[in-house]
């Protein structure tokens, strides 16, 4: 179940797959960061990351968040080939780690 906090700070900020109403399902990045973070660390890191874009990545690290994701077993663009965009998760994990 998701937390309104982390909730608007991950998904409702950077994801652009974000639903209203499907609080149930969460991507992996949303997972690691509730589990490693405060929503007040998570807002400082957000603070001070940048933008999404701009970010390198650590593919490997990134890959296993991809395959602890509700989403990934019905198909990710972006897990599978990079066609689609990011999660919100995802995107800010990655930026968080770029630093």
């Amino acid at each position: 179940m998701k937390e309104t906090a982390f909730t608007g700070l991950i998904c409702k900020g950077h994801c652009r797959y974000y639903k209203e109403g499907k609080e149930e399902l969460h991507c992996g990045g949303y997972s690691f960061l509730r589990e490693h973070l405060t929503p007040s660390e998570l807002s400082s890191q957000l603070a001070v990351s940048g933008k999404a874009e701009t970010a390198g990545e650590d593919r490997e690290f990134l890959d296993a968040l991809c395959k602890n994701c509700d989403f990934f077993v019905d198909g990710c663009d972006f897990a599978e080939n990079r066609s689609g965009p990011p999660c919100g998760g995802y995107a800010i994990v990655r930026i968080i780690s770029s630093r």
